[in-house]
């Protein structure tokens, strides 16, 4: 019955790390909506340090389940691997935080004709990363549906990939300096790295579904 006990609460702990990884992708898709609909750098700064806030919650969370996890609490055959996988789900709203962080530190002004593509760009970084989260705690209550939502992830990823390359060729054709294109090339790269990490996330749940499946 203790194990038992220790297993659910580890299981509650992991999903509402899962939340909290959700809050920071919220706090980041609010900051930059209205940055954009006004540039200014106090309020970012301000955004910037609530989304620290809600990555630093996050990350106590994560060390919570770890000692609990090194504590035998909590499938021992596969301890390593969910440890490893929460460790590349941080680095999901670590993305995150440092992209925003990158714009206000580099005081990097987005052109409004840009807004609706970097703002669709931040959406399908946000539906990958819900995609993910939903693969992960399928994966602690039916692993075999687990890989269905890995789909969703894997295109996302895909999109985002064709977005961003679409969105550089477009800064690229105008005639803005190219200190300035090279800024924003660099920040849209930097969105869509959101998805790469949600990505990697994926490829090691899908690890932990196959050896399950031996």
């Amino acid at each position: 019955m203790l194990f038992i006990n220790k297993q659910k609460k580890i299981e509650s702990l992991i999903s509402e790390y899962r939340s909290k990884v959700s809050t920071c992708l919220e706090v980041f898709e609010s900051s930059i909506t209205k940055y954009l609909e006004n540039p200014d750098a106090t309020a970012l700064e301000k955004s910037c340090l609530e989304l620290h806030k809600a990555e630093s919650l996050a990350d106590d969370m994560r060390r919570e389940i770890e000692v609990m996890m090194y504590s035998k609490a909590l499938f021992p055959e596969s301890r390593g691997d969910i440890l490893v996988l929460l460790e590349t789900m941080d680095r999901v709203p670590n993305q995150a935080e440092s992209t925003l962080n990158m714009i206000s530190n580099q005081q990097i002004v987005i052109p409004e004709k840009f807004h609706n593509q970097f703002i669709e760009m931040i959406n399908i970084c946000i539906r990958c990363t819900a995609a993910m989260l939903e693969s992960s705690e399928k994966l602690f209550k039916d692993f075999t549906t687990a890989t269905v939502a890995l789909g969703k992830v894997d295109e996302l990823e895909s999109e985002a990939d064709h977005l961003e390359h679409a969105i550089i060729r477009k800064i690229f054709e105008t005639d803005l300096d190219g200190f300035q294109k090279i800024m924003l090339r660099d920040t849209i790269k930097n969105i869509s790295q959101i998805c790469d990490r949600a990505e990697k996330a994926g490829d090691r749940i899908r690890i932990i579904v196959a050896k399950r499946r031996v």
